[in-house]
Parts: C-alpha cells; structure tokens; sequence
C-alpha cells in the first residue's frame, strides 16, 4: 500500500472517528444486524446492507468502513474498537465473545437491550433534572428583565422621591452597575465558564464532578441508583456473552460514568485476580454498595446464576430511578417556588417600597 493510500484512508478513520449517531439509529441497526445474520447471511453482506439503509448517513458510512476492513480479514469486533464513541467497550467485548462462541447474533441481541435499557435509564434522568432547569432559567431571565427594563423606569420616578430607602438604593446602584458593565461580566462568566469546562475534564475535575453527584442534595440517591443499575446491566451483559469475571469487571470499571465508582472497581477488579470472590470484593466498599445489593451478588456466586441476579439488580434500580424521576418533581418543586418567591418579593420590596413612603410623607 503507498504512502498516498495510506494517508488517506487515516483521513477517513479520522474523519468517521469524529461524527456522532443518535442511539435510537444505531439501536435499530444493530437489531437489523442481528436479524440479517438470524435469516443466514454472511457477515460481510450484512455490514454491506447495513451501510446503505440506516437514515443516518453518518452510520451509513460507519458500517462502510466497517465492511472494507472485515472484507481485508479484520474481525467485526477489531473493526468497531476503531469508533469507541460509537461502538463502546462493552459492546465490543460482547461481539468479540459472540464471535469466539458462534453467538454473534445472539449476542447483538444482548447489546441491543442494553443500548435500549441504557437509553431508556438516561432519559428518565434527563426528565428529572430538565424541570429544576427550566425553572432556574425562566428565574435568571426575569431577574435580567428586571435589570435592563424594568429598573431604569423606576430610576427617574424615584429621582424625584425626597427619601428613598437605602435598600432601593443599594438595588438600583447595583442594576446601574450591571447594566454599565455588562459586557465585561459577560465576559467574565464567559472565562470562568470555559475554564470551568476545562477543569471538569482533568482528573480533578471529574473526581469532583463524581463526589457531587454522590452527595448532592435530594439528588444523590437518584444518582447512586441510576450507578448501579448501569453497573448491574454491564456486568451482566458481558457475563452472559461468555465472558469471565475478572475481565468483565475491568471492562465495567472502564465504562463507569463516576471515576469513583470506576476506581472502586479497579480495586476489586485486583482483589478478584487475587483470588477473593466479587461480594467480599465489594463489602468493602459498603458506603457505595448497599447489603442488598452485595446479598444478590453473594447468592448469585453461590448458586452460580451472578449474571441472572445482576440483571436483576439492573431491572430493580431501574425501577428505582423511574420511581425518583417521577417523585423528584414533587420533592425539588417547593424549594424552587421558595426561590422564586424570594427573589419577586425583593424585587417587589424593592420597587414598592418607595412609594409607601411616599405616600405616607404625603398623608403624614
């Protein structure tokens, strides 16, 4: 192969290294895979019809790729590692053991459910999160209008007010300040923001990011739950492809949103090389996993059924998050209207104020 082809088919890679495919198009494709193998068609020509059905086009030219290398010798699990943004670890180690076991179909069956379940799990966050958002959006917005339209028409009315309290006083100063400077607080919020960003994605910064989520008000349990119903749907999916426990659980601790649920199970990762079973492993650690939690796992190993008690596990604190999703509303909406209300009523004080004392110099 010359320098020149060489060059740019790394380009390519590049290239396709860097889209991004909606989970929904690449749920749907992944089952047609599985079902294009099921009717038994070769692997090479099922790659090759997935490149040219999908809507996404970015997908499409995915499995294109994909098709040339397998067409060259590489295997399908080879071929994804090339797209970790697409095709994560944990499902690569699925196909890769589907492919060793003559499973292949049956495991992109298992993918499939986990990417359905994982997707499913995200969104029931999502939704219990978007509400506090909106609502502290809509409140950051009216405290601007208030700033930059409201104010400076009270300002020439109190002008000519003899005494205006000094809390009205103090508010509109402040506005006159912002709205004199708003483009320099803009761009310090800009700054903060964009090194914020850049800190959050030191190991520092997701260590902190993982500690909040654990211990953030109202939400931490949402969080925590929502951890180990990912956790229990990883484990179990890698081990029921065929995989065995120790590099199932490498694999897991790899793919862990939290670093230090992550960290953790690197440590028993090391304790399981060393001989110790997964539940001891994990009692450790009791302050991330509950008894219950371990009790599964233990009577899992026991009885020798650890995948079937792990998806258990994933099913139960789904069920979980689905349950706090729909209760975090009802918790978190009380707290939000104190907010809201606090800042109305100081502006309201703010605003009124000034006339009362008007009005009783007048009546006085």
């Amino acid at each position: 192969m010359s320098k020149k082809v060489k060059k740019t088919k790394d380009k390519e890679l590049r290239s396709l290294q860097r889209v991004k495919v909606s989970t929904s198009n690449l749920l749907i494709s992944i089952k047609s895979l599985a079902a294009l193998l099921r009717a038994s068609i070769s692997l090479s020509d099922a790659i090759k019809t997935m490149s040219e059905q999908s809507n996404d086009k970015n997908l499409n030219r995915i499995y294109a790729y994909l098709h040339k290398k397998v067409e060259e010798g590489s295997s399908l699990s080879d071929a994804m590692r090339l797209f970790p943004k697409i095709f994560p670890e944990t499902m690569v180690s699925v196909v890769e053991a589907g492919e060793r076991g003559a499973s292949l179909e049956r495991n992109l069956l298992f993918i499939a459910e986990s990417i359905k379940k994982s997707h499913d799990l995200n969104r029931k966050m999502k939704g219990a999160i978007i509400y506090p958002i909106i609502i502290i959006s809509m409140t950051v917005a009216e405290f601007v209008g208030m700033i930059f339209i409201v104010l400076p028409k009270m300002e020439n009315l109190y002008s000519s007010f003899p005494n205006v309290p000094p809390f009205t006083i103090f508010i509109m100063n402040s506005a006159q300040a912002i709205r004199d400077n708003w483009w320099i607080i803009l761009l310090a919020i800009f700054i903060l923001g964009f090194l914020f960003y850049l800190f959050l994605k030191t190991k520092t910064g997701k260590y902190f990011t993982s500690w909040l989520s654990l211990h953030f008000p109202i939400l931490k349990n949402l969080f925590i739950s929502n951890i180990l119903a990912s956790f229990s749907r990883t484990l179990g999916v890698l081990l029921a492809s065929g995989l065995p426990l120790s590099k199932a659980l490498l694999i897991s601790s790899t793919t862990m949103s939290n670093s230090i649920y992550s960290d953790i199970l690197k440590k028993v990762h090391s304790n399981i090389d060393r001989g110790q079973n997964l539940a001891s492993s994990l009692a450790v650690y009791d302050q991330y996993f509950n008894k219950s939690f371990i009790k599964m796992v233990e009577i899992g190993e026991l009885s020798g059924t650890l995948e079937e008690n792990m998806m258990y596990l994933h099913d139960y604190y789904s069920d979980d998050v689905t349950e706090m999703s729909n209760n975090i509303v009802t918790l978190i909406e009380p707290l939000l209207l104190i907010l809201v209300g606090v800042i109305i009523g100081l502006l309201g004080i703010t605003i009124l104020m000034p006339m009362y004392q008007l009005m009783g110099s007048i009546n006085g």
